[in-house]
């Protein structure tokens, strides 16, 4: 009987044990988003091994009389119902560490979507920068005055509609202004 109860626990153990570099690589990797889904499988035939171990072992527990072996059979299955519900935990844990990696997922595509849309722009603006600058076509527009002060008041009015006053020379009698401004497009 014991040699069967060693069986059992050996068999759970064995059954467990080849999940666990798995599981542990999972963790490991989480923040590159690993692929959880064959850990989950895995984990998954791992808790269905466990309980048809833990059925057998309560087969056994009940035929079993009243003596040592029903002792054996009590801590086994006891151990055994500690695995399972720490394999049940960790499965727990495993479920939400892919659904935060999926979330994960999502926020690095929206991130690198971002990062393409920025790169877009500044490519863009750094194309524009490289065009020369468009050179301003001007109109200009000389005017005359006897005196002064008529001259200023002129100015003044042409000032008002765009006009910019860049050389003031005397001539003779009076004095003339010339101005300039931009032709629109």
């Amino acid at each position: 009987m014991k040699r069967l109860i060693r069986s059992f626990a050996c068999l759970g153990l064995a059954v467990a044990c080849p999940a666990l570099p798995a599981l542990g690589q999972a963790q490991d990797n989480a923040p590159a988003a690993p692929d959880l889904g064959p850990v989950i499988e895995r984990l998954d035939r791992v808790v269905a091994g466990l309980a048809k171990l833990s059925g057998d072992l309560a087969k056994l527990q009940k035929a079993s009389g009243g003596n040592a072996k029903e002792k054996s059979l009590k801590t086994a299955t006891k151990l055994l119902s500690d695995l399972n519900a720490a394999v049940e935990s960790l499965a727990g844990q495993l479920a939400a560490q892919a659904k935060a990696a999926g979330k994960q997922a999502a926020t690095a595509t929206d991130a690198a979507k971002l990062l393409e849309t920025l790169v877009a722009l500044q490519t863009a603006a750094a194309d524009r920068a490289k065009q020369p600058a468009a050179k301003p076509k001007w109109e200009y527009k000389s005017i005359f005055g006897a005196s002064r002060v008529a001259l200023e008041e002129e100015m003044n009015l042409f000032g008002k509609d765009g006009w910019e006053f860049f050389n003031i020379a005397s001539f003779g009698r009076g004095t003339a202004a010339f101005a300039r401004r931009p032709i629109e497009h």
